[in-house]
């Protein structure tokens, strides 16, 4: 299972990327929308987690493009943020996001909720 991480932040990234590896799960990361719009083109990951403190509203972005690619119409995505960013959060799931988690990020919270996209997606997938 191949995870894109959209986040700038560093101690997110050493933290996933353990628990993703033992998850048996490969961590791609990008720290700007033009890198993950380009990743999720040429990589093709599995599920994408947008962090909404990205600058300059690069998070809703991500979302909408993903969102309207005929290739990555029904990838899961998955957002996080904190409470005070209520708005991008709710804004997130009017663009298309399956789900977001309310920062500071849990590991085992994260791990399950992924878990659950990725079975809904497969699940989706098998019904077609």
């Amino acid at each position: 299972m191949n995870i894109l991480l959209c986040t700038t932040e560093e101690m997110m990234l050493t933290t996933f990327e353990f628990r993703f590896r033992k998850n048996g799960w490969k961590l791609m990361v990008a720290n700007s929308a033009k890198s993950a719009l380009e990743k999720t083109r040429t990589l093709m990951p599995d599920l994408v987690v947008v962090d909404l403190e990205l600058p300059n509203f690069e998070a809703l972005d991500i979302v909408q493009f993903i969102r309207n690619e005929p290739n990555n119409a029904d990838l899961p995505i998955l957002t996080y943020g904190t409470v005070e960013n209520e708005k991008l959060l709710l804004e997130s799931l009017r663009l298309g996001a399956d789900d977001f988690i309310l920062a500071p990020l849990k590991p085992d919270e994260l791990t399950i909720r992924i878990r659950r996209q990725l079975l809904r997606h497969k699940l989706a997938g098998s019904l077609q």
